[in-house]
């Protein structure tokens, strides 16, 4: 069976069978396919967190004092035919990393959970569209917490998501041979579909600080501080963006290799006590400037210009908006350019803006490959 990754709401309920789970309440995060009930199939494996409160992963694991580690994980993902997250495609595993963030790490096909209610519909279309944004192909929906008889209202709200998301759905209880279908036909339906209305980017959130010390006198411990500050807010970002904001909140107007060189070796000894990931030029071919961004961070982040020029943008952001535009067969690569200035919201193909899309698409053609 081809690995898979389940993202929904139910799998907690009696009937879903895990390979390793985190538990939210009745609520299993991690590994699942049919079979018997989730908390007896849980009993006695390696990788298992219980989290008594009902909530979201990150509000859970507060609580249980249980911090949630991406890269964990994405290892224990690596054991799990199928690896399911439950809580709905948003979902925080942390405060900068989502269910769907770590569904895009693992690159499998997706199944979509839905818990049967009579608004099935439009939490199925809501996560839909998560989903296809972010790029992820979906094979189709499974429904939770299906009673035997069904009402006519579920029956009917089950036609219509198939209908209005271009899915095919199943209750659970058929879920093992209609997932095994899925996967045999290759179905994606993915941002290809008609229902797909473009990629979905994140807002973007500018660092506002200001009374920064002047980077050539202020103690390093100090400079270290308020480049965290920036990185936590902007991350992953261009290593350039975040010194020249550090500059301007000291007053600087200019960002000179004098002033640069503090505020680079304040990132280096932060990267040094694991406090960001600096990616370096050299170690991420393509890419014409360093990167910093938090642990917890996705790597990429497909988010609104903002505050940035188009050339603060990490060029492998690009790339990865520009593979999700691509995946709509409408958008003959010809049109690429325009339609990454569109989502930006920019008009003007400049000289400067020309050459950097190109490294972008380079770059896009290259992850493809």
């Amino acid at each position: 069976m081809t690995a898979l990754t389940v993202i929904g709401t139910g799998l907690g309920a009696p009937g879903v069978r895990v390979a390793g789970v985190l538990v939210t309440g009745r609520s299993v995060l991690v590994g699942v396919s049919t079979g018997a009930d989730a908390e007896r199939a849980s009993a006695g494996l390696d990788a298992v967190h219980v989290l008594p409160t009902e909530a979201s992963p990150l509000v859970a694991a507060r609580h249980a004092g249980v911090v949630l580690d991406p890269a964990d994980l994405v290892e224990l993902a690596a054991d799990a035919e199928v690896f399911a997250l439950d809580g709905g495609a948003l979902a925080p595993l942390t405060p900068r990393w989502s269910v769907r963030d770590l569904a895009r790490e693992l690159g499998r096909p997706v199944v979509l959970a839905v818990r049967a209610s009579g608004g099935l519909t439009a939490e199925g279309r809501g996560e839909l569209e998560a989903l296809r944004g972010a790029g992820l192909a979906v094979l189709g929906v499974i429904l939770t917490a299906w009673p035997e008889p069904p009402s006519r209202v579920l029956l009917d709200e089950l036609d219509l998501l198939a209908e209005l998301g271009g899915v095919p759905v199943e209750p659970l209880a058929g879920a093992e041979r209609a997932v095994a279908d899925w996967t045999a036909r290759g179905d994606a339906h993915g941002p290809r579909s008609t229902a797909w209305a473009g990629p979905t980017l994140e807002p973007y959130l500018g660092w506002e600080g200001a009374g920064a010390g002047d980077p050539r006198t202020t103690p390093r411990p100090r400079i270290m501080q308020v480049m965290l500050e920036i990185v936590q807010s902007e991350g992953p970002m261009v290593a350039t963006r975040a010194y020249a904001l550090y500059n301007r909140a000291a007053g600087g107007r200019k960002l000179t290799s004098v002033a640069r060189a503090p505020l680079s070796s304040a990132v280096y000894w932060l990267g040094r006590e694991g406090k960001v990931v600096l990616t370096g030029s050299e170690d991420a071919p393509g890419l014409q400037d360093d990167l910093i961004r938090l642990p917890d961070t996705p790597a990429v982040r497909v988010r609104e210009l903002g505050p940035r020029t188009l050339e603060e943008v990490p060029l492998d952001e690009i790339a990865e908006l520009v593979r999700r535009l691509r995946t709509d067969r409408r958008l003959p690569d010809a049109h690429a350019k325009r339609a990454v200035l569109a989502a930006y919201g920019l008009v003007r193909l400049t000289t400067r803006a020309d050459c950097y899309l190109d490294r972008a698409l380079a770059l896009a053609g290259e992850e493809a490959a």
